[in-house]
């Protein structure tokens, strides 16, 4: 990974020796915009889904945290593993998530997550540093201007513009990235703790999808 990342106004040099990414490998088949009656959604109903999605780089070691959970708890998608240089990958079990919330919203201002390894059970500490809601501008559903596999015709550029420091009502309704500071087994790193939460999420305490943290 080499280049540039340009941003109001500075330039930010990328090389393999200081940048780490992570490839999403999570699209499959999803509703399209436009689709007629909304099959899929339709055939699937859901009271509730409960997400996190957390890649995590650390000077020494990479960590990836995955979490799908129904609305009652029930874990469909589940990964919590330790990459080391040189060392075979740990995986780090069962994970589970205390989420602080901001009142009155589902808004996680920090999170601690326990790593279930049997040899030495360890604590994530999250950090909630700046936050970019995916419905706003990056394709994600519930986007209501353009949205991924949406065919605009051949050639088709746009740009849009959004003042992330006003409120938006479908930044509560998708899913947000989290820029994040880490803390783990004693090291300080860095990444993204992604994460949506909608309907009911029994473990959480949300009731609905007008529930909130009190």
């Amino acid at each position: 990974m080499a280049g540039v990342v340009r941003a109001a106004g500075e330039e930010f040099r990328v090389t393999p020796e200081g940048w780490t990414g992570t490839r999403d490998r999570s699209w499959g088949v999803r509703p399209v915009p436009g689709e007629e009656g909304g099959g899929l959604a339709a055939e699937h109903p859901t009271e509730g889904f409960h997400w996190i999605w957390c890649p995590v780089r650390f000077a020494d070691r990479f960590l990836m945290v995955i979490v799908q959970e129904d609305a009652d708890g029930y874990r469909t998608l589940n990964d919590a593993t330790l990459v080391s240089p040189g060392h075979r990958d740990r995986q780090l079990g069962w994970p589970q998530a205390e989420i602080t919330y901001r009142p009155g919203t589902r808004h996680p201002e920090r999170a601690l997550i326990h790593l279930g390894d049997p040899r030495k059970p360890q604590e994530l500490e999250v950090e909630i540093l700046t936050s970019s809601p995916l419905a706003l501008g990056a394709g994600y559903p519930p986007a209501d201007d353009w949205q991924h596999g949406t065919w605009r015709g051949r050639g088709w550029t746009d740009r849009r513009t959004y003042d992330l420091t006003e409120p938006h009502p479908l930044a509560a309704y998708g899913v947000t990235d989290h820029a994040a500071r880490f803390r783990l087994d004693g090291q300080v790193g860095h990444g993204i703790f992604e994460h949506g939460s909608f309907g009911r999420h029994d473990p959480s305490g949300f009731t609905g999808f007008d529930s909130v943290a009190r």
